[in-house]
Parts: C-alpha cells; structure tokens; sequence
C-alpha cells in the first residue's frame, strides 16, 4: 500500500483541491501531527455557549443524574443532592469543556507540513490583541471636492439651522407626524394581540380591525404628505452615505468585535469566544460532515503542486508503523516497528472541522494604509510560505498563518495478516504509557484528557487494528497577507528624554515655566539654567519663598 499517496489524498480532500488541476488552492497550507490526538467526547461535548444552549442539556443531565440516585433512596426521602447543585456542575463542566475547544485552535503553528507549536510566541487570539491595539491608521491629505461638500451642506440645512442650530421647521413636522404613525401602529397591534386572545374577537377581528388599519394609512399619508417625510429622509441618507477611511473603519470594529467576545471561563480569565464546526466533531458515531475512504477507493493523483515548492512532498512525517514511549507529548524519541505489511489495505472516515472566530477578520491586514506602533513594515507577515520566527522582529505580533479547519479521522481499520508475533510486538509497545502510530494515525496506546490518560477505543486481532474514536490527525492554514504595509519609523520620531521630562511650549520655555533658552557663551549663571544652584542662591529662593507667603514680613522687612 502507498501510504504516501493516502496522506496525499487526505491533504488534497481536506484542503478542497481541484481534481481537474490538482492545485492547492492558493495561499494554504496543509500539516500533519507526528502521530494523530485522540480526542475523549467527554472533554468537548456541551461546551458553553454565549447564547446559553448548553443549559438544555446540562439541566436534562443533572435531573436523569437525581433521578437516578433517588431510585435507590426511602420513599419521601429528600434528594442527596439539590438539583442546582447539579445542574451548576453540569455548567462547570461545560465551561472547561469550552476551554478545551479554545485550546485547540489558538496555538501559532511554524509553517511545515509536520505540525509544530512555534516556542516562546503566544498564541493566534494574544498576537490579534497586540495587532489591533497597536494599529495606527496614517490619515489622508486628500478631501471632498467643492461639489461634494455642498450637498452635505445642504443635506444639514435641510435638518438644522445654520444660524441657530436648531431643528428647522420642516425637520420638526417630520418628527411630529411620525410619532403619531408609530402611535397609530401601536394601537393596530395592540387591538389586534387583544383580538387573537379572544375567540369572539378574532372572529369579528376582520370587520373591527379596517379602522385601526385605515387609522395607520391615513398616519402614513399625513406623514408623506405634511410631514415633508422624502425631504427629511433624503438628507438623513445623504449625511448617512458619507464615506470614512476604512482602515479606520477596521481597526475600530476590531478592538469592538475582540472585546464584545471575551468571555470569562472561571478563574482562568478572559478568551474570545471561538467555535468549531460542525459541533459535534468529536462524536465517534453521528454521520453528519464524515466521508467515507479507502485507498481503493480513491481516484485522487499521487502529486500536487501547492503556492509553496516544499508542499509538494511529505518530509517530517513517518510512514510505516512507530512506536512512541511514555505520554502523548511526543517528546520522547520515536522507534520504528519491523512488521510485515503485505497485502495491507485501510478504511476511515474523515471531517473537516472550520474554526470559526468572530473577533478576527483579517480584512483589515489587506489595507495599506495602517502601520503597527514601533515596528516594521511587514512586521506582521510578508505573505509568504516558510517564514520563520527567529527571523520575526515581533515575536507577539508575528501571525504569519491562522489554522482555519482541523482534519479529523475515526473509525479507523488497518488490516493484514497479523501473526501472533506482531500482536505481541503491539501489545509491548502500547504497554506503560506508549503510543503506536501508523504515519500521522494513532493507531494505539494510552492518550491523555482531562480526566487523566485514559485508552483509545480500539481492538487488535489477527485481522488487523480497529480504532473507533475521533483523533485530530491535521490542519488546514492561511497564509495571513504581507501586512502591514508601512513602517512605523516613516511616520514616528523618536522623542529625547528632555522632551520627555521637560516639554517645551511653542515660544521655547518650558511647560513648568523655567526658561530653557541657552546664553551664546554658555557660561553665564543668568543665562545658563543647566548650573547647579549655590548655598547663597537656595538662601535667596527661600527668603523671597518666605515674602510671598507672608506679605507682612515683605512690608516690614522682619
């Protein structure tokens, strides 16, 4: 069996290539963990939700959960648990669950083909935070021509006075008569929510409710006719049409989407809100988003060509049978396992899971007029595949790829003719804590959760391995677009520390109002402000201190 072209296949499904060319589609990027992530439904089924949909199925939960308990109490006992008690758990555990999901799809990866977290850089929702907080949009010399600004001079006359700033007449009636259509429509409805709670009065309600009705027509009429409702309106739409930068436009929906999502998950503090579709991507049987494969089936080319060369190949990624020792870090060293393969055939369902994150639009990154706050242009990503971190000149900003989808993989069948002996070599090595994997596929071993290491679903007999349940096998990134497209240091100076401490005023004193101006010999004590104050100057100072707190002293001289 070609396990090159069964991992080519999955990368071209998942990424959506086109079969008439076999390109992947521009600006994407496709990478395989070195050996697949279990995934326990138990640590991502219900996560809360903003809308609060996960209580339907908590409270159902926590109440089969008494039920259940109280079967085994006295008649007219009282429960052993309280039921929100329960159903507050229930919600508990919802929220981690959430938190679980999130972790899933905010780390940085490095731009491979075998995954890798980029070390010491953040992750993708703290790099979007710094972005948009240090956006700075570089305003245009450019106005509205003579003509333009007239109309909108007129749109407002036809609202407010330009002598008074008061409503004009026109604008007042038209204020008038539409809050008497609104009151008008209100009756209508009202009467009307009256009528359908009484059967007599819904069946009378087609010869009663034509005078409410005329009522709100006549409203409009006098509206459009004495309230100069087309005048108004066409001001109201010229004024709404005018146009603001759209860098400025971005960048203020950004800092307002980013904040509007943040939700607080306990104690561990605030995250954006960010969903994975479809939900149930870690449920090992419902069928909906999952496609069959088999490498029979498959009538996929073995190559592709992608927006970068190193796409082309698998490098990084182990085909045949592995062994990992120890936990599902992956930090151990790797061992291959001699198994005869011959005649080996695999089956498995496969998902593609889109992230969906509300709070990041990278439309913003496509403008060119913007710069990020002491840093360089491009300082963000320069569009490119294979950009490294140790070349970022911001490791907290730099974004150079979002993850968009996550592969998923179940059901998974490898079968041969497995001896006696190649059951026992699988056996010894998911013994203690160790993972088998076959290329990126966890094909068994113990995987860890939240609820500690627990071990995949799966079965191992002379026909061949089994393994039931989800595992996240691969991601699907975009290149984020070369951004920004200025450089800071074009538009920024660099202020000394005088300026700083001691600003000066626009005629050349200082803000604390000492005189910063220098003699031309620079050695006079009048003209230098630099000079250290002598004994007999402090002695000065504070006798004229003394003077001015007490007028008396002054008029005395004691």
């Amino acid at each position: 069996m070609d396990v090159n072209k069964l991992l080519q296949d999955l990368k071209n499904k998942a990424a959506g290539v086109d079969p008439s060319t076999n390109k992947m589609p521009e600006g994407y990027f496709v990478s395989f963990r070195p050996i697949g992530l279990p995934l326990d439904p138990n640590d991502y089924s219900n996560p809360w939700s903003p809308t609060g949909s996960e209580l339907n199925q908590a409270t159902t939960s926590a109440m089969n959960q008494q039920a259940s308990s109280g079967a085994t109490m006295p008649a007219g006992a009282a429960p052993a648990v309280d039921i929100n008690q329960l159903i507050a758990a229930k919600v508990g555990q919802s929220e981690l669950n959430y938190f679980q999901t999130f972790q899933l799809t905010d780390a940085k990866l490095t731009m491979d083909e075998q995954y890798s977290v980029m070390p010491d850089a953040g992750h993708v929702s703290d790099a979007w935070f710094a972005i948009i907080n240090g956006a700075q949009e570089v305003s245009s010399n450019m106005t509205l021509n003579a003509s333009m600004q007239k109309s909108i001079a007129a749109a407002q006359a036809v609202l407010i006075d330009p002598t008074t700033g008061n409503p004009t007449p026109h604008y007042n009636q038209y204020l008038d008569y539409q809050q008497k259509y609104f009151s008008a429509v209100e009756s209508l409805d009202g009467q009307y929510a009256n009528a359908i709670s009484d059967p007599n009065g819904m069946a009378m309600w087609p010869i009663t409710g034509k005078i409410p009705q005329e009522q709100v027509n006549t409203a409009m009429e006098n509206w459009v006719g004495l309230g100069f409702k087309n005048e108004i309106e066409t001001a109201q739409d010229t004024l709404n049409a005018q146009g603001m930068d759209p860098a400025i436009a971005l960048i203020n929906r950004a800092k307002l989407a980013y904040e509007n999502s943040l939700v607080e998950i306990g104690t561990l503090g605030l995250f954006p809100y960010t969903l994975i579709t479809p939900s149930t991507f870690y449920d090992p049987y419902i069928q909906d988003g999952w496609t069959g494969y088999s490498q029979a089936a498959s009538s996929v080319a073995q190559s592709s060509s992608s927006s970068s060369s190193s796409e082309a190949g698998s490098a990084g990624v182990n085909f045949g049978f592995f062994s990992v020792g120890g936990s599902a870090s992956h930090q151990q060293s790797q061992s291959a396992m001699q198994v005869d393969t011959s005649m080996l055939s695999i089956s498995f369902e496969y998902c593609t899971a889109d992230i969906n994150r509300p709070w990041l639009d990278t439309n913003l990154l496509n403008l060119g007029n913007w710069f990020l706050l002491d840093n360089a242009k491009n300082c963000i990503s320069d569009g490119t595949y294979g950009q490294q971190l140790d070349a970022a000149s911001d490791k907290g900003t730099f974004l150079p790829s979002i993850v968009t989808s996550l592969i998923l993989i179940r059901n998974l069948k490898i079968s041969w003719a497995m001896s006696h002996e190649q059951q026992q070599a699988f056996q010894q090595s998911t013994g203690g804590g160790g993972q088998v994997g076959f290329g990126p596929f966890f094909v068994g071993g113990s995987a860890s959760s939240a609820n500690g290491n627990s071990s995949s679903l799966g079965t191992f007999n002379s026909e061949g391995i089994h393994i039931q349940g989800v595992q996240l096998v691969g991601y699907c990134s975009t290149i984020t677009p070369a951004s920004p497209r200025l450089d800071s240091k074009d538009y920024m100076v660099k202020t000394s520390n005088n300026d700083q401490t001691n600003p000066k005023n626009q005629d050349g004193s200082s803000s604390d109002g000492s005189d910063q101006s220098s003699n031309s010999s620079g050695n006079s004590s009048s003209g230098d402000s630099s000079a250290a104050p002598t004994p007999a100057t402090l002695a000065t100072d504070a006798s004229n201190l003394i003077n001015t707190l007490n007028p008396q002293t002054a008029t005395t001289g004691n």
